[in-house]
């Protein structure tokens, strides 16, 4: 393995180890991690979603998965904390959805296929929410490090703060979808359609599907 040392927006060095096979790893300690701004963390989102473009089949701009995106999109905020959100349908058949800090978001052709469109906007709502409580900030100002490794970034928090961001952003979303009189129900029926974090399992991030479904339903009966 072989490391090179380079800046980071001029803020610190960085230490890139690149293995046999080819990934380079970016390790940031917490010492350099007190030094970041926001726009600092927003920027290497957008580095990260930038690498993930580059290694990913993206839909036509004249497909019917990027028109039908546009459309569902287009109830929902076009900014978040003045940061302007864009999307891109990756063709994958994993059904998945992500986003940065920088305000990309991400969501796989097999997820626009499993859920009704109901359903899509309350997954989009739910990663702009990510976006506005600013967790991937938040992530990173308590991690012990981060590791980036290629398009994937490995931030350690402990996994009761993590879960907790999840219900946030099922709040969040739930709160948005309604003001924009989108039926918030789709958080719900999309939970019960994924097949990923859906049993109590003690190395996912994520809380178990139904934990998620019992809090909205809580929310949702007290609205």
């Amino acid at each position: 393995m072989k490391c090179i040392v380079f800046f980071l927006m001029s803020c610190f060095l960085l230490v890139a180890c690149q293995s046999q096979n080819k990934k380079t790893t970016f390790i940031i300690t917490s010492e350099q991690i007190k030094h970041l701004s926001e726009q600092d963390i927003e920027a290497i989102g957008a580095q990260v979603c930038a690498d993930s473009d580059k290694r990913s089949v993206i839909a036509n701009d004249n497909s019917w998965l990027n028109q039908k995106l546009e459309r569902l999109t287009g109830t929902l905020p076009k900014k978040i904390n003045n940061i302007e959100v864009n999307y891109k349908v990756y063709l994958n058949t994993d059904p998945n959805a992500w986003s940065t800090a920088s305000g990309c978001i991400r969501i796989n052709s097999g997820l626009i296929k499993l859920l009704n469109d109901n359903e899509l906007q309350a997954v989009l709502a739910h990663e702009q929410a990510h976006i506005a409580l600013k967790h991937a900030i938040k992530s990173f100002r308590l991690a012990p490090y981060v590791e980036i490794t290629n398009n994937d970034v490995v931030i350690l928090v402990k996994k009761e703060v993590a879960q907790q961001y999840e219900f946030e952003a099922d709040h969040y979303a739930l709160e948005l979808l309604m003001s924009r009189n989108i039926n918030p129900t789709g958080l719900v029926t999309m939970l019960k359609k994924m097949p990923i974090h859906s049993t109590n399992n003690t190395t996912t991030s994520h809380p178990s599907n139904i934990k998620r479904i019992d809090r909205i339903l809580e929310k949702l009966g007290t609205i």
